[in-house]
């Protein structure tokens, strides 16, 4: 109520002002005339200029701890070819996005446009009045933005808040793969041993690696298995077991996993491993390096991990001879089922604040991130400076990009390419900068799409990504900030041994319960039965 108040005062004082901090400061040409008939005509305006004078709004958005820079050679080139510039609200200096956002929103002074980590947070600000719905606007405004929204079902699911308003428009990624099973292809050579297709050969692998020195320095140093995914790691080692520590849905029923038998069988076998040394001793606390300080030092021999992990492969020989890591199907798990549970879904865009006072323009300028050339420049970048077109039509990037010290996508961001946005991502863009390993690793998944269960809402770092309706999403958050650390630790107990799971389940159990977990069920079924139009 606090924050509605907050905001329907600044909402009357910027149209009372003349101009307002957070607001457009120069709106320009209008893009229309007055006829004779006394009503405004558009104005047809040369190439892809969005407005007659340079026009600028304020933007709130942090990607990857990447505050928003008008700097970036990308945004000046699009500033240059629309007449819509951006400025930033959020320090260069300051990368808690979260932080930055709770300060924005209590404090009533909202950007024009507004980007968030959080999907769920953008439509909240929404039904309390701080973002526009862009239902009418895309229609009227936006015809790119509408035709995604008539032919692509995940995007419209992504856009749609349960309440049927577009409070932000999503960064639309095509590629259904995000990440691989990969593993040391030169240990597997050593030791004559072929890939693991089940969960029971990862674990003779596994064992193998710990037990045989595959790294050939005559120490038993090896770590078979490891991870850099910080918080996602428990699930990613559970998958093994199709089990997690989160909700996943089972036949139209929503079930909590820790509370189902996959569970206690994922969780021994993973104590047994931890406690045999085939998982990093260090995977709590080793952090996103692992994977760099694991692979360049010999050591890491099993991983579940981006693309990315295969551009190993072109730097490591040099220094670790025969060094190959290569991307495997996902290994059967005890009931002889292949699954990959993570993918790509359309992801959380921006948004247009209630403050903005030319969201017209607004929404025509998102609208050209979704034409042919706005895709490019957010994909590709600037043609003959990051990336040339071939004689059969295709694109590829150049040296600068490809030779940089930094990685690809890396270098990209840093001229403000695949930033964080309303966009159409082209998957093309990826495949360009892959090393052999991981077009491979891709073309494999992407070859197997019963592997993914496409009808289960966006599983997104390792949650899915349900929406909520009002009256349940306060309630759903509270009940949750209780449960989700307290499984956390325990977990973490179990797998480390200071706590033994057998003796201690029950009791585990009887807590969920008496935390509400019989409610948050309830309301993820909810939410469910709406994701599949039940």
């Amino acid at each position: 109520m606090k924050l509605k108040r907050i905001l329907a005062m600044f909402i009357v004082m910027s149209m009372l002002a003349v101009s307002f901090v957070g607001c457009t400061k120069d709106t320009g040409d209008k893009q229309g005339q007055i006829t004779d008939g006394g009503k405004k005509e558009e104005t047809q305006l040369e190439g892809s200029l969005i407005t007659e004078k340079p026009t600028t709004f304020t933007i709130f958005l942090n990607f990857n701890n990447m505050p928003f820079n008008p700097e970036w050679r990308v945004w000046q080139e699009i500033a240059k070819r629309t007449n819509i510039h951006l400025e930033g609200v959020i320090s260069q200096s300051n990368s808690n996005e979260q932080e930055a956002f709770n300060l924005m929103v209590s404090s009533g002074k909202l950007a024009d446009i507004i980007g968030y980590v959080d999907a769920s947070e953008l439509e909240k600000l929404g039904r309390d009045g701080g973002i526009l719905p862009l239902n009418d606007l895309i229609k009227e405004h936006a015809p790119h933005i509408q035709a995604l929204l008539d032919s692509d079902e995940r995007f419209r699911q992504t856009a749609v808040s349960l309440d049927g308003n577009i409070y932000q428009i999503p960064k639309n990624q095509n590629l259904l793969t995000a990440e691989f099973w990969w593993i040391r292809q030169d240990w597997l050579n050593k030791l004559n041993l072929k890939a693991p297709t089940t969960v029971d050969e990862v674990y003779n692998v596994l064992t193998a690696f710990r037990n045989e020195d595959p790294n050939g320095n005559g120490q038993k140093d090896e770590i078979p298995l490891f991870d850099r995914a910080g918080h996602k790691m428990p699930d990613e080692f559970l998958y093994f077991w199709d089990t997690s520590t989160e909700f996943y849905p089972r036949d139209g029923k929503m079930t909590f996993e820790p509370m189902e038998e996959n569970f206690k069988t994922g969780v021994r076998n993973i104590v047994k491993w931890y406690k045999e040394g085939l998982i990093d001793p260090e995977i709590f606390t080793r952090g996103p390096k692992s994977r760099d300080i694991l692979l360049s030092g010999n050591l890491g021999g099993m991983t579940h991990d981006w693309p990315s992990a295969g551009d190993y492969n072109a730097t490591l020989p040099e220094s670790i001879p025969n060094f190959e890591m290569v991307a495997i199907a996902p290994p059967a798990d005890q009931h002889g089922v292949i699954k990959e549970r993570t993918m790509r879904y359309p992801g959380v865009g921006w948004s247009i604040s209630s403050q903005c006072k030319d969201p017209v323009t607004v929404i025509k300028f998102m609208d050209f991130f979704f034409t042919e050339e706005g895709s490019d420049l957010m994909n590709w970048g600037i043609e003959g400076e990051t990336y040339v077109v071939n004689a059969d039509g295709t694109k590829s990037y150049t040296d600068t990009v490809m030779k940089s010290e930094q990685t690809p996508l890396g270098y990209l961001r840093s001229l403000g390419i695949q930033y964080r946005i309303g966009m159409n991502q082209n998957p093309e863009y990826e495949y360009a900068f892959m090393t052999p390993a991981a077009k491979a690793a891709a073309e494999l998944y992407n070859s197997h799409p019963e592997w993914f269960a496409k009808d289960v809402p966006p599983y997104l770092d390792g949650k899915l990504g349900l929406k909520y309706l009002p009256e349940d999403e306060v309630e759903y958050k509270k009940i949750m900030s209780s449960i989700r650390p307290y499984v956390d630790e325990k977990f973490q107990s179990w797998m480390l041994g200071t706590a033994d799971f057998d003796a201690e389940y029950d009791a585990f159990i009887a807590e969920l319960k008496a935390r509400g977990i019989e409610r948050a069920i309830e309301i993820n079924q909810k939410s469910y039965d709406i994701f599949i139009g039940k």
